[in-house]
């Protein structure tokens, strides 16, 4: 303890760490901050040291004092819920950008590295794979890149210290209609922040010069079976059934260049869910011999389960692979609609 600096004492805590009121809690946080003291795991108070006071004025930015209007927090890293990410601002500034202004707070008792958390493995330490989905016009806007490929948006050192937060920001294309007042913040994280606001700044956002911007067509998972990608779900399990036609070319196991924006949206749910086994399941209309589609639909299933193997963030998630062929359809083979229902992949787990 230095002794030139005079210590305010810290207010009394009642033994089980909570406060008899909201009040009472209110002006025991606004005591602490003030005076410079912290409580220890017993209870008794302490100096911070220098370089958790640097860390906390560090953080105070103006991001900080303003509104929260979303939170959300992880089921996809290894300090679970004590990771929380929350939303700023989603900004119109100059020159016809968007900039979404978010923080990341680490609330575990440990630094956590984050590094390609948000991102992916060219951009590190940015907030490249976070997306705007416009449900209006059913699009899906990418950040955008620089002339040389780099993410145009904030970066980091990769490490958030313990109870702080990291301020970031990352630009994005407008949407392709002006009528469109709110977008959905999807994140590798963390569930989809629905419905966040568009406001006006009288900032500019200077840049060397961007990329083409990247907007989307958004296929939807919806919960109608009907169509040729749905979605059935019951009390225990869901299960994603994604068409064949749509995933890949005929007779091949290469996925569309549409396939990814669909699996991104399985992983989605897959790190939202409990579970830890994710069932991959291939299956063929009754067209050709068993010979063929029981090869085909173990291949076009184990490249379904490669590209969610990526994008998968939580962690201990495994994956049961299987090829059925044509001996399991969901619709009549005698007819063409049917037999397109019947050319699917699978991706079932627990909630």
């Amino acid at each position: 303890m230095r002794k030139n600096k005079k210590q305010t004492p810290c207010p009394p805590q009642r033994k089980d760490g909570s406060a008899s009121n909201r009040s009472l809690a209110s002006l025991m946080t606004l005591t602490l901050i003030t005076s410079g003291c912290v409580v220890n795991s017993e209870g008794a108070p302490s100096e911070k040291t220098e370089r958790e006071q640097s860390s906390q004025e560090q953080n105070k930015t103006e991001e900080n004092l303003k509104e929260i209007l979303a939170s959300t927090t992880s089921s996809s890293t290894e300090i679970g819920s004590d990771l929380q990410i929350d939303i700023y601002a989603l900004e119109n500034v100059s020159p016809g950008l968007l900039r979404l202004k978010f923080g990341v707070t680490n609330k575990s008792d440990s630094d956590f590295v984050l590094n390609f958390g948000l991102t992916v493995d060219e951009k590190p330490n940015t907030a490249s794979r976070i997306t705007l989905i416009d449900a209006k016009n059913q699009k899906r806007m990418l950040s955008y890149e620089q002339s040389d490929g780099s993410c145009f948006c904030s970066t980091w050192d990769g490490k958030i210290s313990s109870g702080a937060t990291e301020n970031m920001w990352v630009a994005f294309p407008l949407p392709v209609t002006e009528d469109v007042e709110k977008l959905t913040i999807t994140t590798p994280l963390t569930p989809p922040l629905i419905d966040i606001p568009i406001t006006q700044s009288s900032e500019t956002l200077e840049n060397q010069g961007l990329s083409s911007p990247e907007i989307l067509d958004l296929t939807f998972i919806s919960d109608d079976t009907e169509d040729q990608t749905g979605r059935t779900e019951n009390n225990e399990e869901i299960s994603i059934i994604l068409s064949s036609d749509v995933l890949f070319e005929t007779d091949s196991a290469e996925l569309s260049p549409e396939a990814r924006d669909i699996l991104e949206q399985v992983a989605t749910e897959i790190n939202g869910a409990s579970s830890n086994m994710v069932e991959i399941d291939g299956h063929a209309d009754n067209t050709g011999s068993d010979s063929v589609n029981i090869p085909l639909s173990l291949d076009r299933a184990s490249s379904v389960e490669k590209i969610l193997r990526e994008l998968v963030t939580r962690k201990g998630v495994t994956f049961n692979v299987e090829g059925h062929g044509a001996e399991d359809p969901i619709a009549d083979n005698d007819t063409e609609e049917g037999r397109e229902r019947n050319r699917r992949v699978s991706v079932t787990f627990e909630k």
